[in-house]
């Protein structure tokens, strides 16, 4: 006997031509949504394999470390053997990575535009891949890094000056140790405008005048097997690193094992958080989506309850409805996710893949296949959408046959009338809308408190950066801070500087431990009565008495009283200071003391300093006795380089949540009048106009959506700006987050644009709906 065909199915393609402009709108936004988180999964993936195949196929280092003198012979064996050391070291193979820090003209105007950090060519450890052009063969060729060369202009073929000596870009490059120009491992941010990274042969490094950084990598002889082994190993190489250094009378300038470096981690660790922040925002709006359509059905089924009766009675099962009610959500989230997929591997792939070539420095990629894009994108969507419609349908079709046919599904017996303010009539009935669309309203606000979470990230960075650029005066206390290699010079004479600007100073590096981050702060000891940091009482303070930068207070929410524990980076060595006060012209996570003071704590020789302040450039020290110099730039670097990666990303992400303000609001507020439909006919009947009826409908959402729409500016703002606190807290360093008068209005504003779009729309409807329309459903 032949099956006969269930008849409810027939209803399916009628239902989604007859409401077909809602469920384009809801289609086309989970296309885009999915088809974007799916190219992050799938460009992500992609990416993060290449650059794992690229720590072995390009010789990636297991860390490097730096030493005030060049290394003979007997001491890098004791280094890789780990004799001469206090206890068993692990063995590892050394490779020299020496390298400049050079002035960069990359315009040849004359003018410094940035710092080049030059490495000579070699085939030992670090490689580059070469993404265009080649390598460079002769003195005067150089090839430099890709990201930076498309930031400022440079291509293949130009010239570029460097330290007053100029060479012919023959190629553009990235090194795999380098996938983020990271010009010091305490940068908050990477600076790929102002700062480069370069290969030349060794003959064109021989050209160059600045100091050689004797710099080391290291591989172990055996691979760590996990970071946590790899932090014990590193943790006993320094240590034995550290006796060896000292008994063959040499310093260690710098340590970083390659778990500390953010040249090579940053850009992987920011890759898989982009990945794990894009399949939350997909959960998020797929509920968001889903409610919607939840709260929809059900307002169908109220709609429908009399044939819902009819077929009860006929015989048709509360199964055979559930699956019915279900089939339109689930069968356009499926077909959303499998349209976004093929999206994701095409058009939006390429789309992440250029973001991120953009900010990173990245070796060619090749596109794989990703299972899990697959289950997050198109499995977990339809899955969360099919959990939410089951249970408000399951819990709607609890009702009996009778039930249905009477039109009673309201749970709640003899409840009693509202008794509403004495008000004029028409304000009754706007809140008696209001009360009848409690549960649209209450999606309309989460969706709208979401949308300004997001709000709040693309219109509140922008103003963050904004404003630490415009300020940039007032968060460093001079222009030049000359850092010396030693205060005496080869021939053990003090070094003195004829600039009637320069100031001595102290200054060294200590690091406050914590769960999270072990942090470098700043230790200055300045001169009384100093020109440039201008704290009253500083040389009366204690000995371990100091003051902390506001941003070090702000991080860490120190306060007048409380102690600071801090200690030395490669000695078994702490230190406690009491804090006296705050400084709030320093960006930087710093204390300060007295110079005196500072030579007490720290131990120093007479006479004994770090180098000099100024507010213009000294020019009367040999650049062989300079171990850096810190300018504006290395407070302004981090601001321009965000504005610069993500700056025009941000205005389009305010363009969309625009658009997700606006789809939101549609679905919302076309629910709401399709309920309403019998009773705006009946007020055409009675004599109202379009207008009139439009005041009281579309005038209570409006009323709901200002006031949702307020209430969201704050609480999105503080929602963002706590987890850019939670964000930040993971990084050196600290600016906090801000949003200017202008920048709430921006948000208020954004939102209410996306429902003025909508109100024209929801004019249209009600201008449609018929005065026969409440006689045809007279029963």
């Amino acid at each position: 006997m032949k099956k006969i065909k269930n008849p409810l199915i027939r209803r399916i393609p009628k239902e989604l031509i007859g409401d077909w402009k809602k469920y384009l709108v809801v289609f086309l936004f989970l296309v885009l949504t999915i088809g974007f988180v799916s190219g992050m999964y799938v460009a992500n993936e992609s990416m993060i394999t290449s650059a794992n195949e690229g720590v072995t196929k390009y010789k990636q280092e297991d860390g490097h470390f730096e030493l005030k003198k060049q290394a003979d012979a007997t001491l890098l064996s004791a280094i890789e053997t780990g004799e001469k050391a206090d206890f068993k070291a692990p063995k590892t193979t050394l490779y020299e990575n020496f390298f400049r820090n050079e002035e960069e003209d990359y315009n040849n105007d004359g003018k410094k535009d940035g710092t080049i950090r030059v490495f000579a060519k070699t085939k030992d450890i670090n490689l580059a891949c070469m993404l265009q052009g080649s390598f460079p063969q002769k003195a005067d060729e150089i090839a430099i890094d890709r990201m930076h060369a498309d930031n400022v202009g440079i291509k293949v073929g130009d010239t570029v000056t460097v330290s007053g000596e100029t060479y012919k870009v023959v190629g553009l490059l990235a090194y795999v140790n380098y996938s983020t120009l990271h010009e010091k491992t305490t940068d908050l941010m990477f600076d790929a405008l102002k700062f480069d990274v370069a290969m030349v042969t060794q003959d064109g490094f021989d050209r160059l005048h600045k100091s050689i950084h004797y710099t080391y990598a290291w591989k172990y002889e055996t691979e760590p097997a996990d970071e946590a082994g790899e932090k014990t190993r590193s943790d006993n190489f320094m240590r034995a690193l550290l006796t060896q250094v000292v008994v063959a009378d040499n310093e260690l300038e710098d340590y970083t094992p390659k778990y500390g470096n953010p040249a090579i981690n940053f850009a992987t660790d920011d890759m898989g958080s982009d990945k794990a922040m894009g399949g939350v925002l997909l959960d998020i709006l797929v509920v968001i989506i889903a409610f919607i359509f939840a709260v929809t059905i059900s307002n169908t089924i109220a709609k429908e309850s009399s044939a819902i009766g009819t077929l009860r009675a006929s015989g048709y099962t509360k199964r055979e409805l559930v699956q019915h009610y279900l089939s339109m959500p689930v069968i356009v989230t499926l077909l959303a996710a499998i349209v976004g997929n093929i999206l994701g591997y095409t058009v939006f792939k390429n789309i992440v893949v250029s973001m991120y070539y953009n900010s990173y420095s990245l070796p060619t990629y090749y596109t794989i296949w990703n299972p899990d894009a697959f289950f997050k994108t198109t499995v977990v969507p339809v899955i969360l959408m099919l959990v939410v419609n089951l249970i408000v349908i399951v819990r709607m079709m609890q009702h009996t046959p009778l039930q249905f046919l009477r039109h009673d599904l309201k749970k709640a017996k003899n409840k009693k009338a509202m008794h509403l303010p004495r008000w004029s009539f028409l304000s009754r009935f706007r809140l008696r809308i209001m009360f009848q669309n409690v549960a649209n309203y209450l999606i309309l606000f989460v969706g709208i408190f979401f949308i300004m979470i997001m709000l709040a990230m693309a219109v509140g960075m922008p103003d963050t950066l904004d404003y630490y650029k415009s300020n940039t005066d007032g968060m460093m206390f001079a222009k030049y801070q000359y850092v010396l290699k030693s205060y005496e010079d080869d021939d053990n004479k003090l070094i003195t500087t004829e600039n009637k600007d320069a100031e001595k100073f102290d200054m060294t590096s200590l690091v406050k431990k914590s769960d999270v981050l072990d942090e470098e702060i700043s230790v200055y000891g300045i001169a009384d009565n100093s020109n440039y940091v201008k704290i009253k009482k500083l040389s009366s303070l204690k000995k371990n008495e100091v003051y902390i930068s506001t941003s070090f207070a702000d991080k860490y929410g120190l306060t007048v009283g409380d102690t600071v524990s801090l200690d030395e980076k490669y000695e078994n060595k702490s230190y406690k200071f009491k804090v006296a006060g705050f400084y709030d012209k320093s960006q930087s996570l710093a204390l300060f003391m007295s110079i005196d003071n500072y030579g007490k704590v720290f131990d120093l020789k007479e006479n004994e300093f770090s180098g000099f302040l100024s507010d213009s450039r000294i020019t009367d020290i040999d650049e062989e006795n300079i171990a850096t110099t810190i300018t504006i730039r290395d407070i302004t670097k981090m601001a321009d380089q965000l504005d610069h990666s993500m700056g025009s990303y941000m205005n389009y992400f305010q363009i969309l949540c625009i658009l997700l303000a606006a789809v939101m609001i549609y679905l919302l507020t076309k629910l709401i009048i399709e309920k309403n439909e019998n009773a705006i006919s009946m007020t055409k009947i009675l004599g109202y106009e379009n207008k009139e009826i439009a005041s009281l409908y579309l005038l209570s959402t409006s009323i709901v959506v200002v006031i949702a729409d307020l209430i969201s500016v704050i609480l999105g703002t503080l929602v963002m700006a706590a987890a850019w606190r939670m964000m930040l807290f993971s990084y050196s360093g600290w600016f906090a987050f801000r949003v200017t008068p202008i920048g709430y209005a921006k948000m208020f504003g954004f939102v209410l644009i996306g429902y003025l779009i909508v109100m024209v729309f929801d004019f249209q409807r009600i201008k449609k709906i018929p005065m026969d329309q409440a006689l045809k459903n007279v029963e």
